[in-house]
This record gives structure tokens, C-alpha cells and sequence, in this order.
């Protein structure tokens, strides 16, 4: 179905012909003409004559040949001829994308560009066969338009281009709908339609560079391939006598394998000096090198955590410069020659690799990961050992740099000349020892490694008196220290007391401050200078000064007079309120002269006062208003 679809849209005998020619060979299009024969148009591809057809049967209208047999052609002749009248008005139009050369003769790819053109005319023939779609000119220059339906330019018309050397653009007009409009067609020619260059001057410059550079660069490689083979050959020669010379030099030279007392104790030290293939490549003897990487590789771990193998092993060997430079970058295939002029030659890392192997097979290494390390009974004591170390090295320079600096905080006549190292060479009274070795001692270590740290703590003023010198001239340091520390002992009570006083007033400030905030007028020194039973008969001011809970006590009675005070507030404005309610019943009750006698005169069922003086809540409202009944019935009567 689709297949069927496309095909009826993109063109064959079935695509539907919407436009048709006119006696006056202008097109015209389906809606613009007459049903039937009375349109009057014939087909612009075979000329035959047509019919215009209304809209039936889910079809768009569209134009029939009457003879029944549809030529085929006629759309794509339409869209041909629409796309050529799109020119008519010297239009702009959308040039492609092209090589080029730019100012430097470099090739480039240069963007495309809308043009205007002016139309020359439809069809251009010259001697040579050139039948472009299209003549126009852009830019000042000609240029021939193609423009592709179904058929595009093959290898002969692109050979008669380059020959013509007119620049050509073909436009691939292949997939718009034949029954395009007139808008639609001039859209896709002058824009959006895929395009390409058939042939530009530009181009061919551009390509004939990009050739020109291609054949200098091959060249190029050609000479190079060939000063290479020369120079490998050189460099098996030298690379031979090199290695010559070095097994020569390895012959005469001696040494030690570093570290060797730690590696005899560990029980390594019969694993190292082993002459593996390549052992000539190192400036060193075998039993440094191997001694340098079961020391350093294996124990110190100086490759970090990642896996140790023969090339990162051979890295760390050249930058401590035990590989001669000449074998420091060898080739797989000048080491395969080499080993045809020396039998026992191999590159560094591969006598790396051999001496790896052996140490495999010997039990020393074994396999981890992608590489190896140093098998358990070797690599635990041996680190047990360098802990140890480690920790007497660090405790005897960092023993030596505390009496140096105890050493320097002294006076030129105290010091007598005595510095660090001196002092470790002097005698150690409690062991005889001397203090290096005194220090080396777990038994003595400890004891001298405190005491200096009491002397030192003493010299930064913050300790206490040290309980012996430990060899130091320290006696009159000792004895300025007494004395500064019984000065400051006299400064430190001064400051104190200034600091009890300093508090002492600012508690009592603080609660002066409380009482103005709570209290007025008299109240405030009523308050604060007033002896409290509960207080052990001291006034406010003293608890304040005395101490922060006495402060806090103080506030607390403050706070309680200060309730006090709301309370009897509350209660006279509720005792005048309902004075006021007694009084203005009494008055609307009675006459002026008798609700003065009521209000004033004193009633022995009123606790023998009078009702206005009687009257402050509600319960003694309600008895004052019941004797304001009475009243109210005495002397208001008919009479």
C-alpha cells in the first residue's frame, strides 16, 4: 500500500496531471479551466488532448488524456517547465555548499549562498552539445541550472560540463508531489530542494590542490620510510655495540646490594645478584638493581597501589637512572634483532619480566590481581622490622629537635657549646649508655623522652619544675622558672580579686537595672536596700553581690513584689468598679440626700462599715445591693 502511495505521489503514468497547456502554450492549472473538453488544454508532455475531470471516487480533480492512454510524462514535463518559469522573474536563489581555496590556497569548504540571478533564457546550445535546463547568470558570472525529475546528469553530460567550464548546479526535484503547486514548485528549485554542484571551476582547484598535497604528503612518507629503514639499521649497530660496552663495564665495576642488612635478615639477600638475560641494559650491577626493587617496589610500595609488573617496575628504574638511555625505548623488532647479534640480549623490561619470573619461582613473589607482590613470609617481617625502625628513627629526631630548641632558648654562657648532637654522644647517668643508645633502648627510651618533655614544657613557661636535667645545663633555667612561677602566682590572685570585684558590681548593676525596669520612685530603693528574712536578713543588693544565685534569689523576690503589686492593683480596680455600680444604683434608687446617707452610713449586717467602703467583689456587691432593696422599700413608698 505504501509502495503504491508513493508512487502515485512521486511520480509514474498514475501520478495525477493537475495542470495543462493552453492554446497560448501558457499552463494552466485544474481549478482555473471548464470541465470536461471545454477546457481546451492538451498534455504539455505528449501534446495529446485532455479532459478535465471533477473530484469523484475520493480523486482529486485532475486533467485525463482523452484518448484514454495517459503518456506518463506529463507531470514531471510540468514540474520541468514550472521550475523554469520560477526564473522568469530573476529571482534569488540558494546556491550549495562547494570546496574551494581561500586566501592562503588552503582548501576549504565554503558555505552556501542565496543568490539573485538574471534570467538569460530557457535553453543554451553551443558546438560542444551543452543542453542545460536552465541559462542564467549570478554573481557576474554564468551558470548552468539542471533541474532532475527522474533522469540526472550521468558521466558523459558531467565530462561535457568540465569540458564547457561553466560552473552548473543541478536541483533533485525527484520527490516533490507532481501535483505541486506553482508556489511549492518555485520554493523547492529556489531553496529547499536538495542541490549540488555538477561543476565548478572553484571545485576542480580545490580538488587539484587536495591532490597536489596528497601526492607531497605520500612523497613524504616515502622518503621517511626510507630514512627510517636507515636509521633502524643504524641503531641495531649502535644499540649492539652499546650493549657490548655495558656488559664490559659491569664486568670491572663493584658494589653492594643497598639496604643489604635488612635483606639478610628477611633472608632476600640470596635472591638478588641474579644475571638474567638484558642485565647489560642497567648501569648497575644485578644485585643492586634487583635488591633496588625488592626494596623499594615491593616493601616501600613506591609504584602506589596499582599492580607491579615488569614495565611500571622498569618506569621507576629510569627515573632513578639505573637503565643506560640508549635501552630505555627499544622496539619489539630492533630488540628481535638485536637478539640475533647478541643471544643473550633482551630489552630492560624484559630482563625486568625474567628476574620477576624467577623471583615467582623461588617462592619470594606471588601473583595479586594482574600482577605480583611479595609473598607473605617475607613481606610480614619484614614490615614488622620497618615499623620498628621507623619508630626509634622518628623518636630519636624528634628527641634531638626538642634539645636543640631547649638548647637555643638558653643563654650563650649556659648553653657551654652543647648542642644536639653532642648531646646524644654524652653519657646517660642512669644506664651509662650514651643517649643515642640510651634512646635505642626500649627500657631507657621512655624515661628521657619525658623528662626532656618536662624540660620543655618548662622552657614554654606552662609546666611544672622538671624532676631531673638529663645531661642539659638547665640549672638556672630552672631556678628563673621559680621565680616566674611564684611572680605569677601573686599576678594570677591580683587578677583574680579584679575579677571577683569586676562581677560584683556587675550583678548589682544588673539587678538596679531589673528593679528601675519593675519599680518606681521610692519603691526601687525600698526594694533593694530592705534586709530579707528569707535572704538570712540581707538586703537585695547584698545577695546580688554576693554570688550568682544570690543574684538570681534577689530577682526572684523582685519578681514576687512585682506580682504582689499587679494582685493589689487588680483587686482596687475591681473594688472601685464595683463601687461605682453601688454607687450608681443607690443614686438611681433613691433621692440624692437619702443614697448619700445609704452609701456612707455604717450597717452592722455590712461588718459595721458603710456600703461604699463595704463594697470590692462580687459576693459584697450582692449584699450592699440587697440593703439598697431595703432601702429602696423604706423610703419609697406611696408616702
Amino acid at each position: 500500500m505504501a509502495e503504491r502511495e508513493a508512487k502515485e505521489s512521486y511520480g509514474s503514468d498514475r501520478a495525477k496531471l493537475v495542470y495543462g497547456r493552453s492554446t497560448d502554450g501558457s499552463l494552466l492549472h485544474i481549478s482555473d479551466v471548464q470541465r470536461g473538453l471545454a477546457c481546451g488544454c492538451i498534455c504539455p508532455a505528449c501534446d495529446g488532448q485532455l479532459v478535465a475531470r471533477a473530484k469523484a471516487d475520493h480523486k482529486v480533480p485532475h486533467f485525463a488524456h482523452y484518448s484514454g492512454e495517459a503518456c506518463g510524462g506529463g507531470p514531471e514535463t510540468v514540474i520541468h517547465l514550472l521550475a523554469k518559469e520560477a526564473f522568469r522573474s530573476n529571482p534569488k536563489m540558494l546556491l550549495p555548499e562547494r570546496l574551494g581555496l581561500d586566501e592562503r590556497k588552503q582548501v576549504v569548504m565554503k558555505p552556501g549562498q542565496e543568490v539573485a540571478t538574471e534570467f538569460l533564457r530557457l535553453e543554451y546550445t553551443d558546438p560542444k552539445e551543452i543542453v542545460p535546463d536552465l541559462y542564467v547568470r549570478a554573481l557576474g558570472y554564468d551558470l548552468f541550472v539542471e533541474v532532475a525529475v527522474t533522469h540526472f546528469c550521468d558521466g558523459t553530460k558531467l565530462q561535457r560540463l568540465r569540458d564547457h567550464r561553466t560552473p552548473a548546479v543541478e536541483i533533485d526535484l525527484s520527490r516533490l508531489p507532481r501535483d505541486s503547486t506553482r508556489e511549492a514548485i518555485a520554493d523547492a528549485v529556489l531553496r529547499s530542494a536538495q542541490r549540488r554542484w555538477l561543476f565548478h571551476p572553484g571545485i576542480e582547484a580545490a580538488k587539484g590542490m587536495r591532490k597536489k598535497e596528497e601526492e607531497a604528503w605520500q612523497k613524504e612518507q616515502d622518503e621517511r620510510q626510507v630514512n627510517a629503514a636507515s636509521r633502524y639499521r643504524k641503531r641495531v649497530g649502535e644499540l649492539a655495540r652499546a650493549y657490548a660496552d655495558g656488559l664490559k663495564e659491569l664486568a670491572r665495576a663493584k658494589g653492594t646490594a643497598p639496604r643489604h642488612a635488612e635483606l639478610v635478615e628477611i633472608g632476600l639477600i640470596d635472591h638478588v645478584g641474579i644475571e638474567v638475560a638484558g642485565f647489560g641494559c642497567f648501569t648497575v650491577l644485578p644485585a643492586i638493581w634487583q635488591a633496588i626493587i625488592l626494596a623499594e617496589v615491593f616493601h616501600d610500595r613506591r609504584l602506589g597501589n596499582g599492580p607491579c609488573k615488569a614495565v611500571p617496575i622498569t618506569k621507576h628504574l629510569e627515573k632513578r637512572n639505573l637503565i643506560r638511555p640508549q635501552f630505555q625505548r627499544v622496539s619489539r623488532e630492533v630488540a628481535d634483532d638485536m637478539a640475533l647479534v647478541e643471544t643473550q640480549f633482551a630489552p630492560a623490561w624484559k630482563a625486568i619480566d625474567n628476574c620477576l619470573n624467577y623471583l615467582l619461582g623461588k617462592g619470594v613473589l606471588s601473583q595479586q590481581g594482574y600482577g605480583v607482590a611479595l609473598s607473605k613470609a617475607f613481606a610480614d617481617p619484614w614490615t614488622a622490622r620497618t615499623l620498628a625502625e621507623t619508630k626509634r628513627t622518628a623518636l630519636l629526631h624528634e628527641t634531638v629537635q626538642m634539645v636543640d630548641w631547649i638548647l637555643g632558648e638558653l643563654p650563650d654562657d649556659e648553653r657551654c657549646g652543647m648542642n644536639g648532637e653532642s648531646w646524644l654522644q654524652s653519657i646517660h647517668q642512669g644506664s651509662g649508655l650514651s643517649y643515642r643508645e640510651a634512646l635505642q633502648s626500649d627500657i631507657e627510651s621512655a624515661k628521657i623522652v619525658g623528662q626532656i618533655e618536662g624540660i620543655a614544657a618548662m622552657m614554654e613557661k606552662n609546666g611544672r619544675l622538671p624532676y631531673g636535667n638529663v645531661g642539659l645545663p638547665i640549672e638556672r633555667a630552672i631556678e628563673r622558672r621559680k621565680t616566674q612561677m611564684a611572680k605569677h602566682a601573686v599576678e594570677l590572685r591580683e587578677k583574680q580579686l579584679q575579677a571577683a570585684e569586676r562581677l560584683r558590681h556587675s550583678r548589682r548593676d544588673r539587678l538596679c537595672v531589673d528593679a528601675e525596669k519593675e519599680l518606681t520612685g521610692a519603691d526601687v530603693d525600698a526594694f533593694l536596700n530592705t534586709r530579707l528574712a528569707n535572704m538570712n536578713s540581707m538586703t537585695p543588693l547584698e545577695m546580688a553581690e554576693d554570688s550568682e544565685s544570690g543574684l538570681t534569689r534577689a530577682r526572684e523576690a523582685l519578681s514576687e513584689i512585682v506580682r504582689q503589686q499587679r494582685i493589689e492593683a487588680e483587686d482596687a480596680a475591681e473594688r472601685e468598679q464595683y463601687r461605682r455600680m453601688i454607687t450608681d444604683d443607690a443614686r438611681s434608687c433613691l433621692s440624692e440626700k437619702d443614697s448619700e446617707s445609704f452609701l456612707n452610713g455604717r450597717d452592722d449586717d455590712l461588718n459595721r462599715t458603710t456600703p461604699l467602703l463595704f463594697v470590692k467583689d462580687a459576693e459584697t456587691y450582692r449584699k450592699a445591693y440587697g440593703k439598697l432593696r431595703q432601702w429602696q422599700d423604706e423610703f419609697s413608698g406611696p408616702f
